[in-house]
């Protein structure tokens, strides 16, 4: 009995010894169904503490969070978004609100988003971007943080998601978001969860006129909704309450009866989906993340400052690296260049041997071709002597009769001996670097002079014919084209080896700006084989031939920036095509 009594006793002290009222604050909140529960617990928690013993206080969102750091609540009625806020202060839950719509205390609030039915535009989230915002309040947990953090999950900076956001103020002032839906003002608008299913039609709006975007109203979730669930409505306490106190005021809570509609306040177990979105949305405890700061700067970017401080080290290494590396290549390079230097002085004095040999080579050539065309105006010389030597030893009566003929043999003489001294001056030349060979000439001109040089040189007759325009313009050495074409007739003409006369038929002629001179005789047949080896030096198809000619031939032509070629002239014979460049053509003859 004495026990009895004593318990009684302490059930009472709270009663008795309350020296100052509790103080609760209540957020301002959106108008819904559950209002009726909320005003019995307030109430109920009269009745218990005694009616001046609990002392209520209607904040707005912003003025709650003040009192609550300022000392002036107890205990407190607020979202579950503004307890996690306040979790630096010491806030800590005691119930959260749960219904048979939503059992689970843990997810019992979310947002809709609410668009005019005929926006055939805005079907899901990604159509959203860039559009007009309507909301209750920057710092609504319902009607606007979960809405934003939904954003976000969808990988959107929430920030920049909307072009523009209307506020339309707390409590009751939400069904102007659907005003602002209707006329246009806005383009989606933030709804708490089951707003749209109570109190839409209370506010003066039909349904039909709205619709859902990304709704995931189920059988087991009674309301639309667009987002994540949370927790609802939650009572916590702040440190100004006692253990005590604290105490009692849970057992009252978890002891009201359900309501009509079977509101009741149940323990909630998981407040993490409310801690993710503060953090993720940079708000509460997590509102440091909008101000750099070193520790949130090392926080955020220490993957990316540890991959530059690797980068830095690399950087420093690899300078070290390379400075050590260039002081290698340095002396490798240093080396290298002595050693190329001595090289480009030994390609310098074997280019310089070789020109020597190849000038060698060149007056070797021009003496063989000295001695070999020399021949001919010496010959005629000859023939002239001997021709004034007969006339003299018929007496002086001889001598006065062939007077011209005398004169006329000297002035032969004196040409031959010119031909003589220009071929000795080219040799010259040769010895010398020297070139002349920019002369302009009429080939056929050259033509016909080396042929009559040719006919004068021969004790017999020659058949040569000629054709092709009166004018043919090249750029070269006259004396050096006499040679190759005098050397080339006589090889035709030696070829020949009968007592007949076979004719020798010279053309020239142009082709795609080259002048060409046509050589064919009609001597011995001659295979392919026989003309390339007569084509190289040192071979003749003479039983005394030195092998000198055609080299000598094919040498000047190339010097010209021309070629020489031999084939087999059907059904005998051989052809001399020689090409050379052309600097005109006129009249043909």
């Amino acid at each position: 009995m004495k026990k009895t009594v004593l318990a009684a006793f302490l059930i009472m002290v709270p009663l008795v010894c309350l020296a100052e009222p509790l103080r609760m604050g209540i957020s301002s909140r959106v108008p819904n169904t559950n209002e009726e529960f909320l005003q019995t617990t307030i109430q109920t928690l009269k009745n218990k503490f005694g009616p001046d013993n609990v002392k209520v206080t209607y904040y707005s969102l912003k003025g709650l969070e003040e009192a609550v750091k300022a000392g002036q609540v107890d205990f407190m009625q607020s979202s579950a978004g503004m307890y996690r806020r306040l979790l630096p202060e010491g806030v800590r839950d005691l119930v959260a609100l749960s219904s048979p719509r939503y059992p689970d205390p843990n997810q019992s609030e979310g947002t809709a988003f609410v668009t005019r039915a005929d926006r055939t535009d805005l079907q899901t989230v990604k159509d959203l971007k860039g559009k007009i915002l309507a909301a209750n309040s920057p710092t609504g947990f319902s009607g606007y943080h979960i809405g934003m953090h939904e954003i976000s999950k969808k990988g959107y900076d929430p920030e920049k998601f909307f072009s523009k956001q209307i506020f339309v103020g707390e409590e009751h002032r939400m069904k102007h978001v659907l005003e602002a839906l209707k006329n246009g003002t806005a383009d989606v608008g933030f709804l708490r969860l089951c707003y749209f299913e109570d109190m839409l039609e209370k506010a003066g709006y039909k349904k039909e006129d709205f619709k859902i975007i990304g709704d995931r109203k189920s059988n087991r979730l009674a309301c639309s909704h667009s987002t994540s669930l949370y927790p609802s409505w939650t009572i916590s306490i702040t440190p100004k309450i006692s253990p005590a106190q604290a105490r009692e005021l849970l057992q009252t809570l978890l002891a009201i009866p359900p309501s009509s509609n079977g509101v009741r306040w149940s323990p909630a177990s998981d407040y993490h989906s409310v801690d993710t979105l503060l953090k993720d949305l940079k708000l509460g405890p997590w509102a440091y993340l909008r101000e750099w700061t070193l520790k949130r700067f090392l926080n955020e970017y220490w993957p990316w400052i540890m991959l530059l401080f690797v980068c830095i080290t690399g950087l420093i290494a690899h300078v070290i690296r390379c400075e050590r590396l260039i002081k290698i290549k340095t002396v490798q390079l240093s080396k290298a260049h002595k050693k190329h230097t001595k090289v480009l002085h030994q390609a310098e004095e074997a280019n310089s041997r070789l020109e020597s040999l190849q000038k060698m080579g060149a007056v070797g050539l021009m003496s063989g071709m000295l001695a070999h065309e020399i021949r001919q105006p010496i010959a005629s010389i000859q023939l002239y002597g001997r021709g004034i030597q007969r006339i003299i030893d018929g007496g002086v009566g001889a001598i006065k009769a062939n007077a011209e003929d005398i004169q006329n043999a000297v002035y032969l003489i004196d040409q031959q001996c010119s031909k003589i001294n220009a071929i000795v001056e080219k040799v010259r030349s040769y010895s010398k670097s020297k070139s002349s060979r920019n002369q302009v000439l009429n080939l056929k001109t050259v033509v016909q002079e080396s042929i009559l040089n040719f006919r004068t040189s021969r004790k017999n007759q020659v058949d040569i014919r000629l054709k092709g325009p009166s004018s043919i313009l090249v750029s070269g050495d006259k004396l050096e084209l006499e040679l190759v074409l005098v050397n080339l007739l006589r090889n035709s003409l030696e070829a020949q080896n009968t007592d007949s006369i076979l004719p020798i038929d010279i053309s020239i002629s142009t082709e795609k700006g080259l002048a060409l001179i046509t050589i064919s005789d009609q001597a011995k047949a001659m295979s392919q084989e026989e003309i390339w080896k007569i084509e190289k030096p040192l071979n003749s198809s003479k039983a005394k031939g030195l092998g000198l000619g055609l080299p000598i031939v094919k040498s000047i032509i190339e010097a010209h920036g021309g070629k020489i070629t031999f084939r087999p002239n059907i059904p005998k014979g051989l052809i001399v095509e020689i090409q050379i460049p052309c600097l005109g053509e006129e009249g043909e003859e």
